[in-house]
């Protein structure tokens, strides 16, 4: 039986195998696919905990085919009882070990959060509760980028904080569900195409 290190490895692979590929064939990319007429089993390696964004669609970048990944997706990759559920059972109901929260950069959800004081909705009347949920994790780097030049290097640090703080909040409430279930954060690089595991 797989492990959660290995499912991990498999994933680093695969996503290796994404970037070679979008370089080598001019962004045109093979993802496995069941046989026609076939009904694959629903045997996940590994949950996946994403943000909505259409450019980081968990299966393609990892270049995992049908029923390799439970993926859940929502902006911000915000963690709420709906999402806690789904994901335990994605663990506990359907075996998977390894549990990935995936921030990207160039997030709009961080943005929007750092960019918009609390309860400003008038100039973005969107995401209202998915900013106040992200909130906390980024309030450090809020100082710095109201007066940073150059935003983008303070939203690359909310985001891998807020990845984090996820991170923590997904093993807060999976530490029912076995003691070989791994909960880890990796942020996708849109531009480079390299999902890059965070360091705790």
């Amino acid at each position: 039986m797989s492990t959660a290190q290995d499912t991990l490895e498999t994933l680093r692979q695969g996503n290796a195998a994404f970037i070679h590929e979008v370089a080598s064939s001019g962004g045109v990319i093979s993802i496995p696919t069941p046989d026609h007429g076939v009904v694959p089993p629903q045997k996940p390696v590994a949950v996946v905990l994403s943000c909505a964004d259409s450019r980081v669609p968990p299966e393609v970048i990892f270049k995992q085919g049908c029923g390799k990944l439970f993926v859940h997706r929502v902006a911000g990759h915000v963690l709420d009882t709906h999402m806690s559920e789904s994901i335990e059972f994605g663990c506990a109901g359907l075996g998977a070990k390894l549990v990935i929260v995936l921030g990207h950069r160039d997030c709009g959800a961080i943005k929007a959060t750092l960019g918009y004081p609390k309860g400003n909705t008038e100039d973005f009347p969107y995401l209202e509760t998915v900013r106040e949920s992200i909130r906390p994790a980024v309030e450090s780097c809020q100082q710095d980028y109201d007066s940073a030049s150059d935003k983008n290097e303070v939203i690359n640090v909310a985001v891998d904080q807020h990845v984090l703080a996820t991170v923590k909040e997904v093993r807060e409430v999976s530490a029912g569900w076995g003691s070989d279930v791994e909960v880890v954060g990796a942020v996708f690089d849109i531009s480079s195409g390299e999902a890059v595991f965070l360091n705790e």
